[in-house]
């Protein structure tokens, strides 16, 4: 029986203007002293910094702010025009993880970094391998790839979350959780207030896949990368029970 294909066309088109406010900028901290340790640990000079799937470009912002030039890609065009707005002097692109191009620029490359799971959105090991492999393209040899990831336990824990709800100036927005086997799906309701009080009512559906790293290391290995280090992270879910929430890989571009 084959597997329900699942895709994330839908996601992060109303989203994206709600992003910063919406997922947890506590993080943020510990993933900057966690990229300034990687820097120190394998001795990346200041240069020039992919970022994989940028966002908003919190996560340039912060490399930026350690001395790096970015150059950010992102799939979704609001995320990139939010992007550019906090990072003017800095290039963002519209591009497709899975197959992209940076031209000259990737001569100056010598640093890769993608975080907030961004990389779970990829939904099936050829997609996560092709994107391996853009990356490897586009960067240095010898150059380091750091990008955390979602593993399988924190989906099957995340599928079973009370739904939650968020309210700003002029949107109401409901999160109901669910999903089976290796996928997580976000499903966001937005109510989103208009002329005369009246709302309008817009759908946005995210999907995740859980990898772990017995998943993530023969695809680093196919795509021309060394793994180097796999760091984990835990975290108390709505359960009340430790569960691994986290996998941060240190892969380098042979």
């Amino acid at each position: 029986m084959k597997e329900k294909l699942h895709d994330n066309s839908g996601a992060y088109r109303v989203m994206a203007q709600l992003y910063d406010k919406l997922m947890g900028g506590n993080k943020y901290p510990g993933w900057k002293s966690l990229i300034a340790e990687v820097i120190e640990t394998y001795r990346i000079p200041k240069g020039t910094c992919l970022d994989v799937a940028c966002g908003t470009g919190n996560i340039s912002h912060l490399l930026f702010g350690l001395g790096f030039k970015v150059v950010g890609i992102d799939i979704s065009h609001e995320m990139i025009s939010l992007a550019k707005q906090k990072l003017p002097t800095e290039k963002f692109i519209c591009a497709d993880a899975r197959n992209f191009d940076l031209g000259l620029d990737r001569d100056s490359i010598n640093f890769a970094v993608s975080f907030y799971d961004s990389l779970n959105y990829l939904l099936s090991d050829e997609d996560m391998l092709q994107t391996f492999k853009s990356v490897n393209r586009n960067i240095k040899s010898g150059s380091i790839f750091l990008f955390d990831m979602n593993p399988q336990e924190h989906i099957s824990v995340a599928q079973k979350f009370k739904p939650r709800v968020f309210e700003d100036k002029d949107i109401y927005s409901v999160f109901r959780f669910g999903g089976e086997k290796r996928f997580w799906i976000l499903d966001i309701d937005f109510f989103i207030k208009g002329a005369k009080d009246c709302y309008r009512l817009v759908k946005e559906r995210h999907i995740e896949r859980g990898y772990d790293q017995e998943d993530i290391a023969p695809l680093l290995e196919q795509a021309g990368f060394k793994l180097l280090k796999v760091k984990k992270e835990f975290k108390i879910y709505e359960d009340n029970k430790r569960h691994l929430s986290r996998l941060y890989f240190i892969a380098q571009k042979i």
